[in-house]
């Protein structure tokens, strides 16, 4: 494709992405590394849970039908602990003491709370002082899942609640899908690390660290490769190194300016770009390319617009290729607080506050200078969706936004 010849719509380019990422091979970790991580096989259960009649209170182990006259008292037969095993079965006028979690004994069908009992001759009787229904407080075995049972599917996401389900069903080892590596350069002359004083006519390098920070949320083999002047062999040299990682994101150096050296070294690496332009603002210039089984994104320069770029078509991609069914970002509808004008036919992505009020949600944009604007960004907690063609959102308007 000719260096600027076509802008795609963001809709295209996203499908564009998800259509070359493909699901990463499936691995075995241990359970205490999976969290986050998204599953490559069906998970079944393999045991009743629970595994006997539970007790849900603290309280006393009944027969129901000693309790239809209250107050009675009981023999209080034996004293029920977790992890203790039964010895007595309770018959008629007998009761066991029991803490919630432990086995019902056999006999009982009830157990009665401690709160509507009152011990008697140091605990060897029980005051029942309420009258108990037969299954009152009692879990029964398998009531949750029964042996077999399918309790997750492939592709779930693992989050601590999987994690404990995963743990009740002894899976100390499983399956899920690989993560992909990820590589970060940052080009341009202006550019100096964060560590040093810029002069008037530089900046600090704050694109590697913020795109670092938005890959971690999603994986954890992130790795900052270098930044590079407008230099061909600079770049060329970084990009070596970023083209070991599945997938390698640059910024800066993708516009059509005299030094925009990025799609250029791309090519000379044999990497086929699929798009250089999308009608989008901001984020014009993004660009995304294949060689062989590793993704490229060459994003923009400006902070903002490297931030709105990541969200839209990184993230999915790395969703997609971590296994996850789901991929795009989910998109909340809110009504909108403050009048805005549009300016530009592209489709914008606006920094704005998103709030609930009651069962709806309102969002206004926050004041905002443009892509080079990145402290706009910490007042924001979504991103604003204006549509092509759109002159003018007045207050109350149902609009589309993106939570970050």
């Amino acid at each position: 494709m000719p260096k600027g010849e076509i802008m795609i719509s963001v809709d295209e380019a996203v499908q564009i992405v998800l259509k070359k990422a493909k699901r990463l091979p499936p691995k075995k970790i241990r359970l205490e590394s999976a969290q986050g991580l998204c599953l490559a096989e069906d998970i079944k259960s393999d045991s009743d849970m629970p595994p006997f009649n539970r007790s849900a209170m603290d309280g006393y182990a009944v027969f129901a039908k000693d309790t239809v006259n209250p107050p009675v008292d009981l023999v209080v037969i034996e004293n029920i602990r977790t992890g203790y095993k039964p010895k007595k079965k309770i018959g008629r006028g007998k009761a066991a003491k029991i803490m919630t979690g432990s086995v019902v004994p056999k006999g009982a069908d009830a157990v009665i709370k401690v709160e509507e009992t009152i011990s008697l001759d140091g605990g060897t009787r029980v005051r029942i002082l309420n009258k108990t229904e037969r299954g009152s407080h009692i879990a029964k075995k398998g009531e949750d899942m029964r042996a077999g049972k399918m309790l997750l599917r492939k592709g779930t996401k693992i989050r601590p609640q999987e994690v404990g389900i995963l743990a009740a069903v002894g899976a100390d080892t499983i399956k899920v899908f690989s993560v992909p590596s990820i590589g970060i350069i940052s080009t341009g002359d202006e550019l100096v690390e964060i560590s040093r004083k810029p002069k008037p006519w530089q900046i600090r390098n704050t694109n590697s660290y913020s795109l670092a920070a938005q890959a971690r949320q999603l994986v954890e083999d992130v790795e900052i490769l270098g930044m590079a002047n407008d230099d061909k062999d600079e770049i060329r040299n970084l990009v070596k190194k970023g083209l070991k990682k599945d997938i390698l994101i640059l910024s800066g150096g993708v516009s059509m300016g005299e030094y925009d050296f990025v799609g250029d070294v791309l090519k000379d690496f044999g990497v086929r770009i699929f798009f250089e332009k999308v009608a989008l603002r901001p984020g014009k210039p993004t660009v995304f390319g294949k060689k062989d089984d590793k993704l490229i994104f060459g994003l923009p320069g400006n902070p903002v617009s490297t931030l709105v770029t990541f969200e839209l078509f990184v993230r999915p991609c790395i969703k997609k290729m971590m296994g996850f069914p789901f991929y795009e970002n989910p998109v909340l509808y809110a009504e909108l607080e403050k009048e805005v004008t549009v300016r530009k036919k592209r489709r914008e992505y606006r920094p704005a506050f998103l709030r609930q009020a009651g069962c709806k949600w309102k969002v206004s944009p926050v004041e905002w200078h443009g892509s080079g604007d990145l402290f706009s960004t910490t007042k924001a907690n979504c991103l604003l969706i204006i549509k092509e063609s759109i002159g003018r959102l007045n207050i109350g308007k149902s609009v589309e936004v993106i939570k970050f």
